[in-house]
């Protein structure tokens, strides 16, 4: 089971074992995924993320939070070519 702690110290926990997720743009990432279900374009979540940086770079950080992401928690992110969803 997945545990997700938003509130207070950002927390992820899998079968009461707890999930390093070093960078925040990925923690952000999650916490954006786990409440708003569906598939996001890439495009839009790279603008949401990071709306003062350029195109190329914000996407470029959306693959950076995302390769994250997936390595955390593989069973749980799936993204194809354009877009980027959760399941828990």
């Amino acid at each position: 089971m997945l545990e997700v702690k938003l509130l207070g110290q950002f927390e992820v926990r899998t079968d009461g074992a707890l999930v390093v997720i070093p960078s925040r743009p990925a923690q952000s990432l999650l916490a954006y995924l786990a409440l708003h279900p569906g598939p996001h374009p890439r495009e839009r979540l790279a603008g949401l993320l990071w709306p003062a940086t350029a195109d190329g770079s914000a996407c470029r950080n959306l693959r950076q939070a995302l390769w994250h992401l997936r390595r955390a928690l593989p069973a749980y992110i799936q993204a194809d070519d354009l877009s980027i969803s959760f399941h828990p």
